[in-house]
């Protein structure tokens, strides 16, 4: 917190140390009696008369969170910040303070979350895991993610690690990050093989597969296509989706001039039908009416 020391901060130290007078006297007296409410009352009608002032909206701020009102607090506390920087320091030293008084909360992530976007030196340490995850739900993945790396790094034994592999490989997924969210998935795997969170991460990776497949399918890459779907119906072992790759294949084989790959694939889906949903058997069929009509076969 090196900030500089400004006028209106300066000020406001100011008037805690001798007691002070006028509107700002007065709300630091409602805050060193914990009386927010008063603070937010204060600060309101101060705000409605006209003083509009860093220090006022950094008063209206506490008062707000402090009666659990944060969305219209950190509001509050932006205000105060973007009229005078030196307000970030002071803001984020009460969101922590206030973050301990509701320990293991989503309320005290939240401001933790807030005051290190205020003070980016603030130490959130192991609450970093909980932090990532309000980030997460708000879908500020780059956010997320940085925060699941930091917390796996400096807690690499904690028993949160398991759910922040998930959920940063989540968040490589929706940052279009395929290789990143594929090797998170497979360190996740690797270092919980027993966990709840591996057998969905399996899964997910024959997902992140078949996409990544249709993706080269659909760029017009079919040697890579090809490679794809055929490592993933070698590998996995969810019938519905082994049996989707291999049409892709097929697809991919047809695309790429090479018609006897795309017969044997959409054969071997007919071969492999175990009454499986979906019209998966019925275009494969098509298709190989169709290279016979061509001459292809």
């Amino acid at each position: 917190m090196a900030r500089r020391l400004t006028l209106a901060v300066a000020a406001l130290l100011a008037v805690s140390a001798c007691g002070g007078g006028g509107t700002v006297g007065k709300l630091k007296q409602a805050r060193e009696r914990g009386d927010y409410k008063e603070m937010v009352g204060l600060s309101r009608h101060a705000i409605r008369t006209g003083d509009d002032r860093p220090v006022i909206h950094f008063y209206h701020g506490v008062g707000l969170v402090g009666i659990g009102r944060d969305r219209e607090g950190f509001a509050e506390f932006d205000r105060a910040v973007d009229g005078d920087d030196g307000f970030a320091d002071q803001a984020a030293l009460f969101l922590m303070e206030q973050a301990e008084a509701k320990p293991g909360t989503s309320d005290a992530a939240r401001r933790m979350r807030k005051a290190s976007q205020f003070d980016p030196d603030v130490d959130l340490g192991r609450h970093r895991f909980a932090v990532a995850d309000v980030c997460l739900a708000d879908r500020d993945y780059a956010g997320a993610a940085h925060l699941y790396e930091a917390a796996i790094a400096a807690y690499p034994d904690s028993s949160a690690c398991e759910a922040a592999y998930a959920r940063l490989a989540e968040c490589w997924v929706e940052l279009n990050e395929p290789e990143k969210a594929r090797a998170t998935m497979e360190t996740l795997v690797k270092k919980f093989p027993r966990g709840s969170e591996a057998g969905r991460a399996g899964a997910r990776l024959d997902d992140l597969s078949f996409d990544q497949a249709q993706a080269a399918y659909d760029a017009g890459e079919y040697a890579q296509s090809i490679e794809l779907a055929t490592a993933l119906v070698e590998s996995t072992a969810n019938r519905s989706l082994q049996q989707k790759a291999r049409y892709l294949l097929g697809e991919a084989c047809e695309a790429s001039g090479d018609a006897a790959g795309a017969y044997a694939a959409y054969n071997e889906i007919i071969r492999s039908d175990r009454g499986d949903p979906g019209r998966v058997v019925e275009r494969a069929r098509a298709r190989i009416e169709a290279l016979q009509e061509a001459g292809l076969r």
